[in-house]
């Protein structure tokens, strides 16, 4: 299986315990293998084809950076829903008959939800692409002993990490 496939298929049972009402396995696989693009971008990456070797990590924010957008694209259709809301009986949460109560759900509220699980969900992708770039950065250039110097010749003299001219440290 590619890496979208194996990615949609632990988010599709995992995260939405394979319920096709709330997505389908296609639309997370579709979903990957289109915003690959947005994942170089904030990785500072480079993958590319129809089955990139991520590693882990890189798996572990793709996945955080779908279900961001999962939640974010719920809170929006949940307030399109009180813009749009309709008496078709979609709306009704509970009917009782003994003095006549009927209750709908809050759109406001289950939008309130989604914002905050997007909420939580964009911190925790911040902290994963942070601690991602932190770790897999490499240094720009080199200074100190472990860098050699420059004599007054103009000559370069490189010493191994630990050595100094006065002896190992």
């Amino acid at each position: 299986m590619s890496v979208y496939s194996d990615l949609a298929h632990e988010i599709f049972t995992v995260e939405f315990g394979s319920d096709t009402s709330v997505t389908t396995f296609s639309q997370i696989s579709g979903w990957f293998s289109t915003n690959l693009g947005l994942l170089n971008n904030l990785l500072y990456s480079n993958f590319s084809g129809s089955d990139p070797s991520l590693g882990e990590e890189e798996k572990s924010i793709f996945k955080e950076l779908y279900l961001s957008n999962f939640y974010t694209k719920q809170a929006r259709n949940a307030l399109r829903g009180i813009l749009s809301s309709s008496n078709n009986g979609d709306n009704i949460l509970s009917v009782s008959d003994g003095d006549n109560s009927i209750t709908f759900v809050n759109r406001n509220e289950v939008s309130k939800v989604y914002r905050g699980l997007a909420s939580d969900s964009q911190i925790k992708l911040k902290d994963l692409i942070a601690t991602y770039n932190s770790y897999k950065a490499e240094p720009r250039q080199l200074g100190g002993i472990e860098a050699g110097y420059f004599s007054g010749s103009g000559s370069y003299y490189a010493y191994p990490y630990a050595y100094y001219p006065g002896g190992y440290l």
